[in-house]
């Protein structure tokens, strides 16, 4: 199980997230900071006719370098929308709005295409100290999304949010903080899908605090393949305000999710309103961290949901839950759980598919996070003044402080001291994790880290296990029509051979759940799907399983 686990985390980013292009040699453009330059370097980059010159363009931005955006920047007629930040050291890029002439704000990117954003800082405040009303919004459907090491900052609805259907989306190594709307809590979200259905999205390595609203909402939706892991979650106010009904959903808005993995994260602070409208459920319910709810579908059924929830920690610090009871929250209603009743009596206890294990509430002591006074200020004037939205005491983290680029420059950006999740080893969550690794955002621990990657894209078995099963390079390779795949077994197994396509999907089997004995295998494929149609042009992977290991590989059919 933890051997399969692994190569689904090393894999996810390949099958899922592959360039359309297949492996490409990156084309650069490089942009000089400063006011409109990186509109018009994505604006002015086509033929005559229009299209783009390069479906490789990387626009290429300078450490420590700040970009005034006039307007958001669009992928050209569809084509992939790629922003890095240079290689080596150096503060990243930063990104600010700037208003237009009637003094409003756009968003920084509406992505029609497939896109990929990479060590880059986006403020949500823009160049006049006004809050954007999200950052990024998705509007093509099936498109394919990487955020790689993003900072960002301040928006007032959402950070993230999508118009599209069937995307595949996936952040790694970013960091989410302060999406909060003061005068209108009810937005204020890091990731919203506006209740459209979604085929992958996944976190890993990423920190979150400090939102209003809930962290991650699909709004009802399905969504396919969700993968939370290592990633750190802290301070959300998220109250409910459903008058009625058994159950609850809460700030981590997964219920909908087919396949889930939900795995070494820490969530703490969240859902510090508890449920701010008093009501009586029968039986009584609480709003969960972990939310979990059956699909109501007429093409996925229930049965085919598989769940693993393990490895996390959860906690509250000590004057949230003494708040609740002292308001008679606790008493009336209960406060958030990890878990809700109902959740865990209608599946994790009686749904084979839904498995939680090593789950325990610890609170973290974060080498120098936001301080929890902060937020209980927030929820004590919210609970006085009966929600009335009026005066509202800003709870947002940033030591530099809100302000203008003209009078305040030094508010954009990262904080000279900036905050700090790191924790003591002493802590139950310094060893909990798979792997014995710490939970939460490895970031914060660069060393364990770096251990850490060595140790989730290793696909060996497990120690104790044969260690001998191999699986070569097809050959020829790349190939037109046909290629050999030849594989070794240590000893008898039951093994299948696949191949899949770039997006994940499998394309054929070439061997079927056979029963082998040891010794070296060569099969022939000729490039056709099961069906005995002939595929086309570009990037397959074929994979080895057997009850003992699991290994993937990579070809190439060129026509």
């Amino acid at each position: 199980m933890k051997n399969l686990f692994r190569l689904t985390l090393a894999l996810v980013t390949v099958i899922l997230f592959l360039p359309r292009q297949g492996a490409a040699q990156w084309d650069y453009l490089d942009v000089a900071p400063g006011y409109e330059t990186l509109n018009l370097a994505v604006e002015g980059d086509t033929t005559a006719t229009g299209d783009p010159v390069s479906l490789n363009r990387v626009y290429r931005l300078e450490r420590g370098g700040m970009y005034l955006m006039n307007g958001r920047i669009v992928n050209i007629k569809g084509a992939p929308l790629r922003v890095w930040a240079a290689e080596g050291a150096g503060a990243k890029p930063l990104m600010i709005m700037a208003v237009n002439e009637t003094g409003a704000n756009d968003d920084f990117a509406r992505i029609e295409g497939d896109a990929h954003f990479k060590n880059i800082y986006i403020s949500g405040i823009d160049n006049i100290g006004i809050q954007d009303r999200y950052i990024m919004a998705i509007y093509d459907s099936a498109a394919r999304i990487i955020w790689d090491g993003v900072h960002v900052d301040h928006s007032r609805q959402s950070h993230f949010r999508t118009y599209a259907t069937d995307t595949k989306l996936l952040f790694n190594d970013c960091e989410f903080r302060n999406a909060i709307d003061l005068a209108t809590p009810s937005n204020g979200r890091f990731f919203d899908g506006r209740g459209l259905m979604a085929d992958s999205i996944m976190f890993q390595n990423c920190t979150f605090y400090l939102n209003s609203q809930r962290m991650f909402r699909t709004d009802g939706a399905l969504t396919k393949n969700i993968i939370f892991d290592h990633n750190t979650f802290y301070q959300n106010v998220y109250g409910s305000m459903t008058a009625s009904g058994l159950k609850q959903s809460g700030p981590i808005e997964t219920g909908k999710g087919v396949n889930v993995r939900i795995t070494n994260n820490i969530f703490q602070d969240l859902g510090v309103e508890g449920m701010r409208h008093l009501k009586t459920l029968v039986p009584s319910d609480r709003m969960p961290i972990i939310h979990v709810d059956s699909l109501k579908s007429t093409t996925i059924d229930e049965s085919s949901r598989n769940w693993l929830v393990r490895n996390n920690a959860y906690g509250w610090s000590p004057i949230f839950p003494a708040f609740w009871n002292s308001w008679g929250i606790d008493t009336l209603v209960k406060g958030p759980a990890f878990i809700s009743p109902y959740g865990d009596s209608a599946f994790f206890r009686t749904q084979p598919n839904f498995v939680q294990s090593g789950n325990f509430e610890e609170l973290i002591q974060f080498a120098d996070a936001p301080s929890p006074d902060t937020l209980m200020k927030w929820v004590r004037y919210r609970f006085e003044s009966n929600f009335s939205n009026v005066g509202n005491p800003d709870p947002r983290a940033d030591r530099n402080g809100i302000g203008d680029l003209t009078t305040k420059p030094e508010t954009f950006g990262l904080e000279s001291d900036p905050f700090n999740f790191d924790y003591p080893t002493s802590q139950q969550a310094y060893t909990a994790g798979d792997g014995g690794f710490p939970l939460g955002d490895l970031n914060w621990f660069p060393t364990r880290k770096a251990e850490w990657q060595t140790w989730v894209t290793d696909v060996k078995p497990e120690p104790g296990i044969a260690t001998a099963y191999t699986l070569e390079q097809n050959f020829p390779n790349p190939f037109n029509p046909t290629t050999e795949i030849q594989y070794t077994l240590p000893r008898a197994a039951r093994i299948t051979l696949a191949i899949y396509n770039a997006l994940g999907q499998e394309v054929v089997r070439l061997v079927n759940n056979e029963g082998k004995t040891a010794g070296t295998y060569g099969v022939k494929w000729n490039g056709k799907d099961t069906s005995g149609r002939t595929i086309s042009s570009g990037v397959y992977f074929y994979r080895l399983q057997t009850p003992d290991a699991q290994i993937t590989r990579k070809m190439t059919l060129i026509k």
